[in-house]
């Protein structure tokens, strides 16, 4: 870039605005860029000063640039309100995964990412079920760049086949989050914010990995410009993934493609198009658990091994986006947002279930159970809204408007194998070569609409220079037309509308802390079902937090305690035969629920993430909670009440150059659940779990590098508890090498 001035005067002035600049906006690891850059503009001013001051002159090209250096935190999020904010400024429990820590952690899966999260437990219903918890709830809100996406239909919680490569950074507010999302329960949202392409130079990586049960990856990330000035820039990002499992039979693939076009229009206006593409086909598969206990009521104590899966049993998956983003920014601080998306989601199954008990000589005695279906589900959303300042009582302020709308279509049909099954026989020789049923006519299963539209405001006002106050609400309505082959009559219509408020205040009571408190409304559309077939009405109640925030070593830690109580009515729960113990189910396979009111929720949650010190970044998440019904009865007591989450790593190029080490604990508290057995219902247990990670990478050149990674390295056998009796092992010992080329 070239200036022309009209003094030497200006030149000078210029060259000092140009270094303060650079000083100002670079990270203090890049003051020493900093400082070149400012001897650059200053050598530039005398090289080509000249003599006189009545002629222009003409300074060389100079380039400032400063970036702050990866870690685990970030400066900015707006997942809680919309409102672009730093983490001290959001009034709610917020943890960032970024990119470095998905890297670090060799984290492909939203399971494996969620896994690690301060707070939030998964367990599952079989090997494709997923279902994740915070705060004692489902965690059933998913985001897409700030957008809400449907739920899992099979699960009710959010799809956990999501594949980390197409994503900068993933972002969990824990509680309510009415204002974004409108309709959820009080666990957790979890925001996926997609790449893009914002390099204006070619770029490129390639990951390879291996490791236990014949896992395989690579994945493809690049970037180049379409134009000669790098206004319009394409990424784009391509994985493939093939494993077995600890588990007998299962194997899996996974093929990602994702790609995105970011064109600047003009200075303050850019737009995004891309579309990405999801597929995962595993075979094997199990649909349920496997029998705790032998015909003689002793525990089976299988190994972490066992499957009830025959080898041709499937649950194939596919995601295809569409989407399209405008931003425009105005001159007078404003922003305009627009993000427009299309989902497809297909799913094709044939799933195979054993119950009863064996007989602890023979092995025979389990029933078996087939079942087929398809499904495909279709979503259009849009988001459109503005931001920005105003000034009122001498005060300068912000405020967000919007308005979030989808329609959502899933239609399902079903099948049922034509005759009767092969008996399944000696279970203890059980290798997954079990005969296919020949399957008889597809039948409707499922025709369900969902619309949701609302409009949306939240201002962040100014009372003083240190407190803040964020008030605001979204107006919704849910209009759900649903047939269902289960559901009792022939159609199941509803048609709801509520107000939920928000409302937070931020006080920045030192330098670097500030106390905070939020309160919102919940209010949840349920697909739970009674007895008779019937959904639940929606579940509504409150949530209110209050805390302490603190920023350090500017803005790269961050550091949160947070207290948290929630009130909830109607909340669903399973009921369960009085005589065997088991849980009641449909004929679908579903279980029986009932509204239970009353139920509270309290507890705490502290969180440290960032740079702890020179080369060591780190994650600290300690959480703890009671949910109790009305009757003073602590309920959920599958979920463990205690977690701590450690993960971090340390820069160790003193005793080794191009080195880094890692490693970090997870630990959960003691958990049970009802379970049946030959003798009736009884109390499963499980004892505290510690699993430990470690890992290590060498930069073999600034361009290569290679890493390892294990987890659970204690090998520690556990049960992973649901309240469903869809007890499983976890994963045992594994581990993974990396090798990464960049360019």
């Amino acid at each position: 870039m070239r200036h022309r001035l009209a003094s030497r005067t200006a030149v000078a002035t210029a060259a000092s605005l140009l270094a303060a600049t650079a000083t100002a906006h670079t990270a203090p690891a890049d003051a020493a860029a900093s400082n070149a850059a400012s001897a650059s503009a200053s050598a530039a001013v005398q090289a080509d000063a000249p003599a006189s001051a009545d002629k222009p002159v003409v300074i060389a090209p100079v380039t400032v640039s400063g970036q702050r250096g990866a870690g685990y935190t970030t400066e900015e999020t707006s997942s809680a309100t919309k409102l672009t904010l730093s983490p001290r400024e959001t009034p709610q429990s917020l943890t960032v995964i970024t990119r470095q820590r998905l890297d670090d952690q060799n984290l492909t899966s939203l399971r494996q990412v969620l896994d690690i999260t301060p707070g939030v437990y998964s367990n599952a219903y079989d090997t494709e079920r997923v279902l994740f918890y915070a705060r004692g709830f489902l965690i059933d809100t998913l985001m897409y760049d700030g957008v809400p996406a449907t739920s899992n239909f099979n699960t009710g919680s959010i799809d956990e086949t999501m594949d980390t490569a197409l994503y900068e950074r993933i972002e969990v507010v824990r509680g309510a989050t009415g204002l974004m999302t409108g309709a959820g329960n009080p666990a957790a949202s979890v925001n996926l914010v997609r790449k893009h392409a914002d390099s204006r130079t070619s770029t490129a990586s390639l990951d390879l990995s291996m490791g236990s049960w014949r896992s395989r990856r690579a994945e493809l990330d690049a970037t180049v410009p379409l134009s000669a000035d790098g206004r319009i820039r394409a990424r784009g990002v391509a994985a493939v993934e093939d494993s077995e499992s600890y588990q007998s039979v299962y194997r899996k693939r996974r093929n990602i493609l994702y790609g995105i076009v970011d064109a600047d229009l003009t200075p303050a206006t850019r737009v995004s198009v891309g579309f990405d593409y999801q597929q995962n086909k595993p075979r094997g598969v199990t649909w349920g658990s496997f029998p705790l206990f032998l015909g003689d009521g002793t525990p089976a104590n299988w190994p972490t091994s066992v499957t009830t899966a025959p080898d041709w049993s499937y649950w194939d998956r596919s995601t295809q986006t569409v989407f399209g983003e405008l931003q425009h920014k105005f001159d007078n601080g404003w922003t305009l947002r627009s993000l427009l998306s299309r989902r497809i989601y297909k799913e094709d199954a044939k799933l195979f279930y054993v119950f009863g008990y064996p007989d602890p000589v023979t092995g025979e005695g389990l029933e078996p159970s087939a079942y087929g279906s398809k499904s495909r589900i279709t979503e259009t959303s849009l988001d459109l809204h503005a931001a920005g300042p105003f000034e009122m009582i001498g005060r300068r302020h912000e405020l967000v408007v919007g308005y979030s709308g989808s329609r959502m279509k899933n239609v399902g049909t079903e099948q049922s194998p034509d005759g009767d099954l092969a008996p399944v026989g000696n279970f203890f020789q059980w290798n997954g070569s079990y005969p296919a049923p020949t399957w008889g006519e597809s039948t409707s299963a499922a025709d369900i609409k969902i619309n949701q539209d609302a409009v949306y405001a939240a201002a962040r006002l100014s009372l003083t220079d240190s407190l803040k106050l964020i008030g605001g609400s979204r107006y919704g309505r849910w209009k759900i037309d649903s047939f269902y082959v289960y559901d009792e009559g022939e159609f199941s219509r509803y048609d709801y509308t509520k107000a939920i408020p928000y409302a937070g205040l931020v006080w920045d009571v030192l330098p670097e802390f500030s106390v905070f408190t939020s309160y919102t409304g919940i209010f949840k559309p349920q697909n739970s079902r009674d007895i008779n077939g019937r959904y639940l009405d929606p579940m509504d109640g409150t949530s209110m937090e209050i805390g302490i925030k603190g920023e350090h070593f500017n803005k790269r830690l961050n550091t949160a305690l947070t207290f948290f109580k929630t009130k909830q009515n109607n909340v669903a729960a399973p009921v369960f035969d009085p005589e065997t113990g088991e849980p009641l189910l449909l004929p679908d396979g579903s279980s029986v629920t009932q509204g239970v009111d009353g139920t509270r929720t309290r507890g705490f949650e502290l969180e440290v993430a960032g740079r702890l010190a020179d080369g060591v970044q780190a994650s600290l998440g300690w959480t703890r909670y009671l949910t109790k019904d009305a009757d003073g009865q602590t309920i959920r007591t599958f979920i463990p009440n205690t977690q701590v989450r450690v993960f971090a790593t340390w820069d160790a190029h003193r005793w080794v150059q191009g080195l880094t080490l890692g490693g970090g604990v997870n630990w959960q508290s003691a958990s049970s659940t009802a379970v049946g057995s030959p003798a009736g219902g009884t109390t499963l247990r499980q004892g505290s779990v510690t699993n430990l990670s470690l890992m290590a990478r060498y930069q073999v050149s600034p361009k290569v590098s290679v890493q390892v990674n294990g987890e659970n390295l204690l090998d520690r056998k556990y049960f992973v508890l649901d309240q469903f009796d869809n007890t499983y092992y976890g994963a045992p010992a594994n581990y993974s090498v990396s090798l990464r080329l960049a360019y």
